[in-house]
């Protein structure tokens, strides 16, 4: 089974990767080797609509099996402020890393505790030749907006991550060791588990169909 990993973004593609798991007649192929025309616009009323559409419409340009994400933060505490479906355009899609960081900090200036938790979800969806196969939208991730950046070192596309604070190890996401990363992502299982069961039935059916052949 040939799938492509319908994103340009080097790190959401290294995180698409890790839900894909390890699959032995998987075959993981990525948008930057090929040239397609990917460009879709994300004009949907769910994130989970951005997703399947970005899927399907990927999948139209090859004979791969193309799997498609959008994510995105809910912060309650600032109702109106926010949108989950325009966490980018609201802190400014050409802004710098350092900028958009910024621009939430000065959004959620004043609110404290709990006003401050914040909910990252994640949708996926997979289509082939201009068909969706399945999607999911799930929880990934919880935490809260730190009340400030811990330095101005900020991994290329990761500002969210610089400010995703955790109050059980007192450090934003970005500060964390491996092994704590790999204990916060547990809270993303459930999707990785939703997908890997969907990806077993595929290569299954693929499977039982070249033996009647």
């Amino acid at each position: 089974m040939d799938i492509l990993i319908g994103t340009r973004n080097k790190y959401k593609a290294t995180e698409m990767v890790s839900l894909l798991g390890k699959f032995p007649n998987l075959k993981i192929h990525f948008l930057d080797e090929s040239n397609l025309n990917s460009k879709i616009e994300e004009d949907q009323k769910t994130l989970k609509n951005n997703a399947e559409k970005k899927a399907v419409g990927i999948s139209k340009l090859t004979n791969y099996h193309v799997i498609a994400s959008d994510g995105g933060v809910d912060i309650p505490g600032l109702g109106k402020k926010w949108d989950i479906l325009k966490n980018q355009r609201t802190v400014g899609e050409d802004k710098t890393d350092l900028e958009k960081a910024n621009k939430l900090l000065n959004i959620i200036k004043g609110l404290k505790k709990e006003k401050r938790k914040a909910i990252y979800y994640l949708s996926l969806a997979l289509a082939k030749n201009g068909e969706l196969i399945w999607s999911t939208e799930q929880i990934y991730d919880k935490g809260y907006i730190a009340e400030e950046l811990p330095d101005k070192q900020i991994p290329q596309y990761l500002w969210m991550s610089h400010l995703w604070y955790y109050p059980k190890y007192k450090r934003v996401f970005n500060k964390l060791s491996e092994k704590e990363k790999e204990e916060v992502r547990k809270q993303g299982e459930g999707i990785k588990k939703s997908l890997q069961i969907k990806i077993r039935e595929i290569l299954s059916s693929t499977k039982d169909r070249s033996l009647t052949v």
